[in-house]
């Protein structure tokens, strides 16, 4: 595992969880 992929990896799986709770936020509210 090389430092990019590990680093595209970690912004990439941020990206999709902050994505992931701003959809669970709009559907609760």
């Amino acid at each position: 595992m090389t430092f990019e992929y590990a680093v595209g990896l970690v912004l990439s799986v941020l990206l999709v969880g902050y994505l992931g709770y701003a959809l669970v936020r709009a559907e609760r509210f």
